[in-house]
């Protein structure tokens, strides 16, 4: 790893919550990154019970920029709060503890972030998600930025890099909303002129929850996170279309292990 203490050039942030089981892939791969600068690495352990501490304290010998500090425990915008104030860097790029960068992804995303303000990076979805879940997601994560509602582009907080000093002009995320804090601070940026510019060569390997349990949960707050921002955009004359949350449940229904619903008649 060459990642070293000093005035970093980028600083890698990651929020955790119980991740023991995940986090260490995701450093392993940070760890392989290459970089002729000087970076760090910000895990925000916010209030995990599971031994995550352990294993991030764990990698830290061998990795003299990774550094972990305390989360506030008021939810992932807070915690990401967090991390954006622990960050010694001009540039900063965001990945989640359950992912994992590919080769090259440093390099790729601190190219970007040279020459955009906010950057989309690119997610890939074969390597962690078994196929029943692939299906039934979709696979437009993978081509380009995101989308929120078909009407804003937005940089997902999965893959994401920004520069310091448009953090400074708009705000962190928002501790308002339990979910979509990556949409409601792509939209802020948008409405100062800056737009998500996504980067190809900046891959991480996303992973989809995979329990009908974590989905429903997940799908009920960015249900209610979706009216919020629907009502922000609709002052800037954009019209946000209702979901289709039905129909997208019973397609989960029907891919997911041991379920028949509706299968004879497909």
């Amino acid at each position: 790893m060459s990642a070293v203490p000093g005035s970093p050039t980028l600083s890698v942030l990651i929020v955790a919550r119980n991740a023991a089981a995940t986090i260490g892939a995701q450093l392993d791969a940070l760890a392989a990154q290459h970089l002729d600068a000087p970076w760090e690495i910000v895990v925000v352990d916010d209030g995990s019970t599971d031994g995550t501490a352990e294993v991030v304290d764990g990698r830290a010998a061998a990795m003299p920029g990774l550094r972990r500090v305390a989360g506030p425990g008021r939810g992932v915008a807070a915690a990401r709060n967090a991390a954006l104030a622990a960050a010694r860097a001009p540039h900063l790029a965001m990945v989640d503890a359950d992912d994992v960068v590919a080769t090259g992804w440093l390099a790729a995303m601190v190219t970007a972030l040279d020459e955009a303000e906010l950057v989309a990076g690119a997610l890939e979805i074969d390597r962690l998600n078994p196929e029943w879940v692939r299906g039934t997601r979709g696979r437009a994560l993978a081509r380009s930025v995101g989308t929120f509602a078909g009407v804003l582009p937005f940089a997902h907080s999965s893959n994401l890099g920004v520069r310091r000093d448009l953090v400074d002009r708009i705000g962190g995320f928002d501790e308002g909303i339990e979910a979509g804090e990556d949409v409601e601070f792509s939209y802020r940026a948008s409405r100062v002129g800056v737009v998500p510019r996504y980067a190809p060569d900046a891959v991480v390997h996303y992973r989809y929850r995979t329990t009908l349990g974590g989905l429903w949960r997940q799908g009920r707050a960015y249900g209610r996170v979706r009216a919020v921002l629907g009502r922000r955009l609709a002052a800037d004359g954009l019209t946000v279309p209702p979901a289709t949350t039905a129909r997208a449940w019973l397609g989960l229904l029907r891919s997911s292990p041991g379920c028949e619903i509706g299968r004879a008649h497909v």
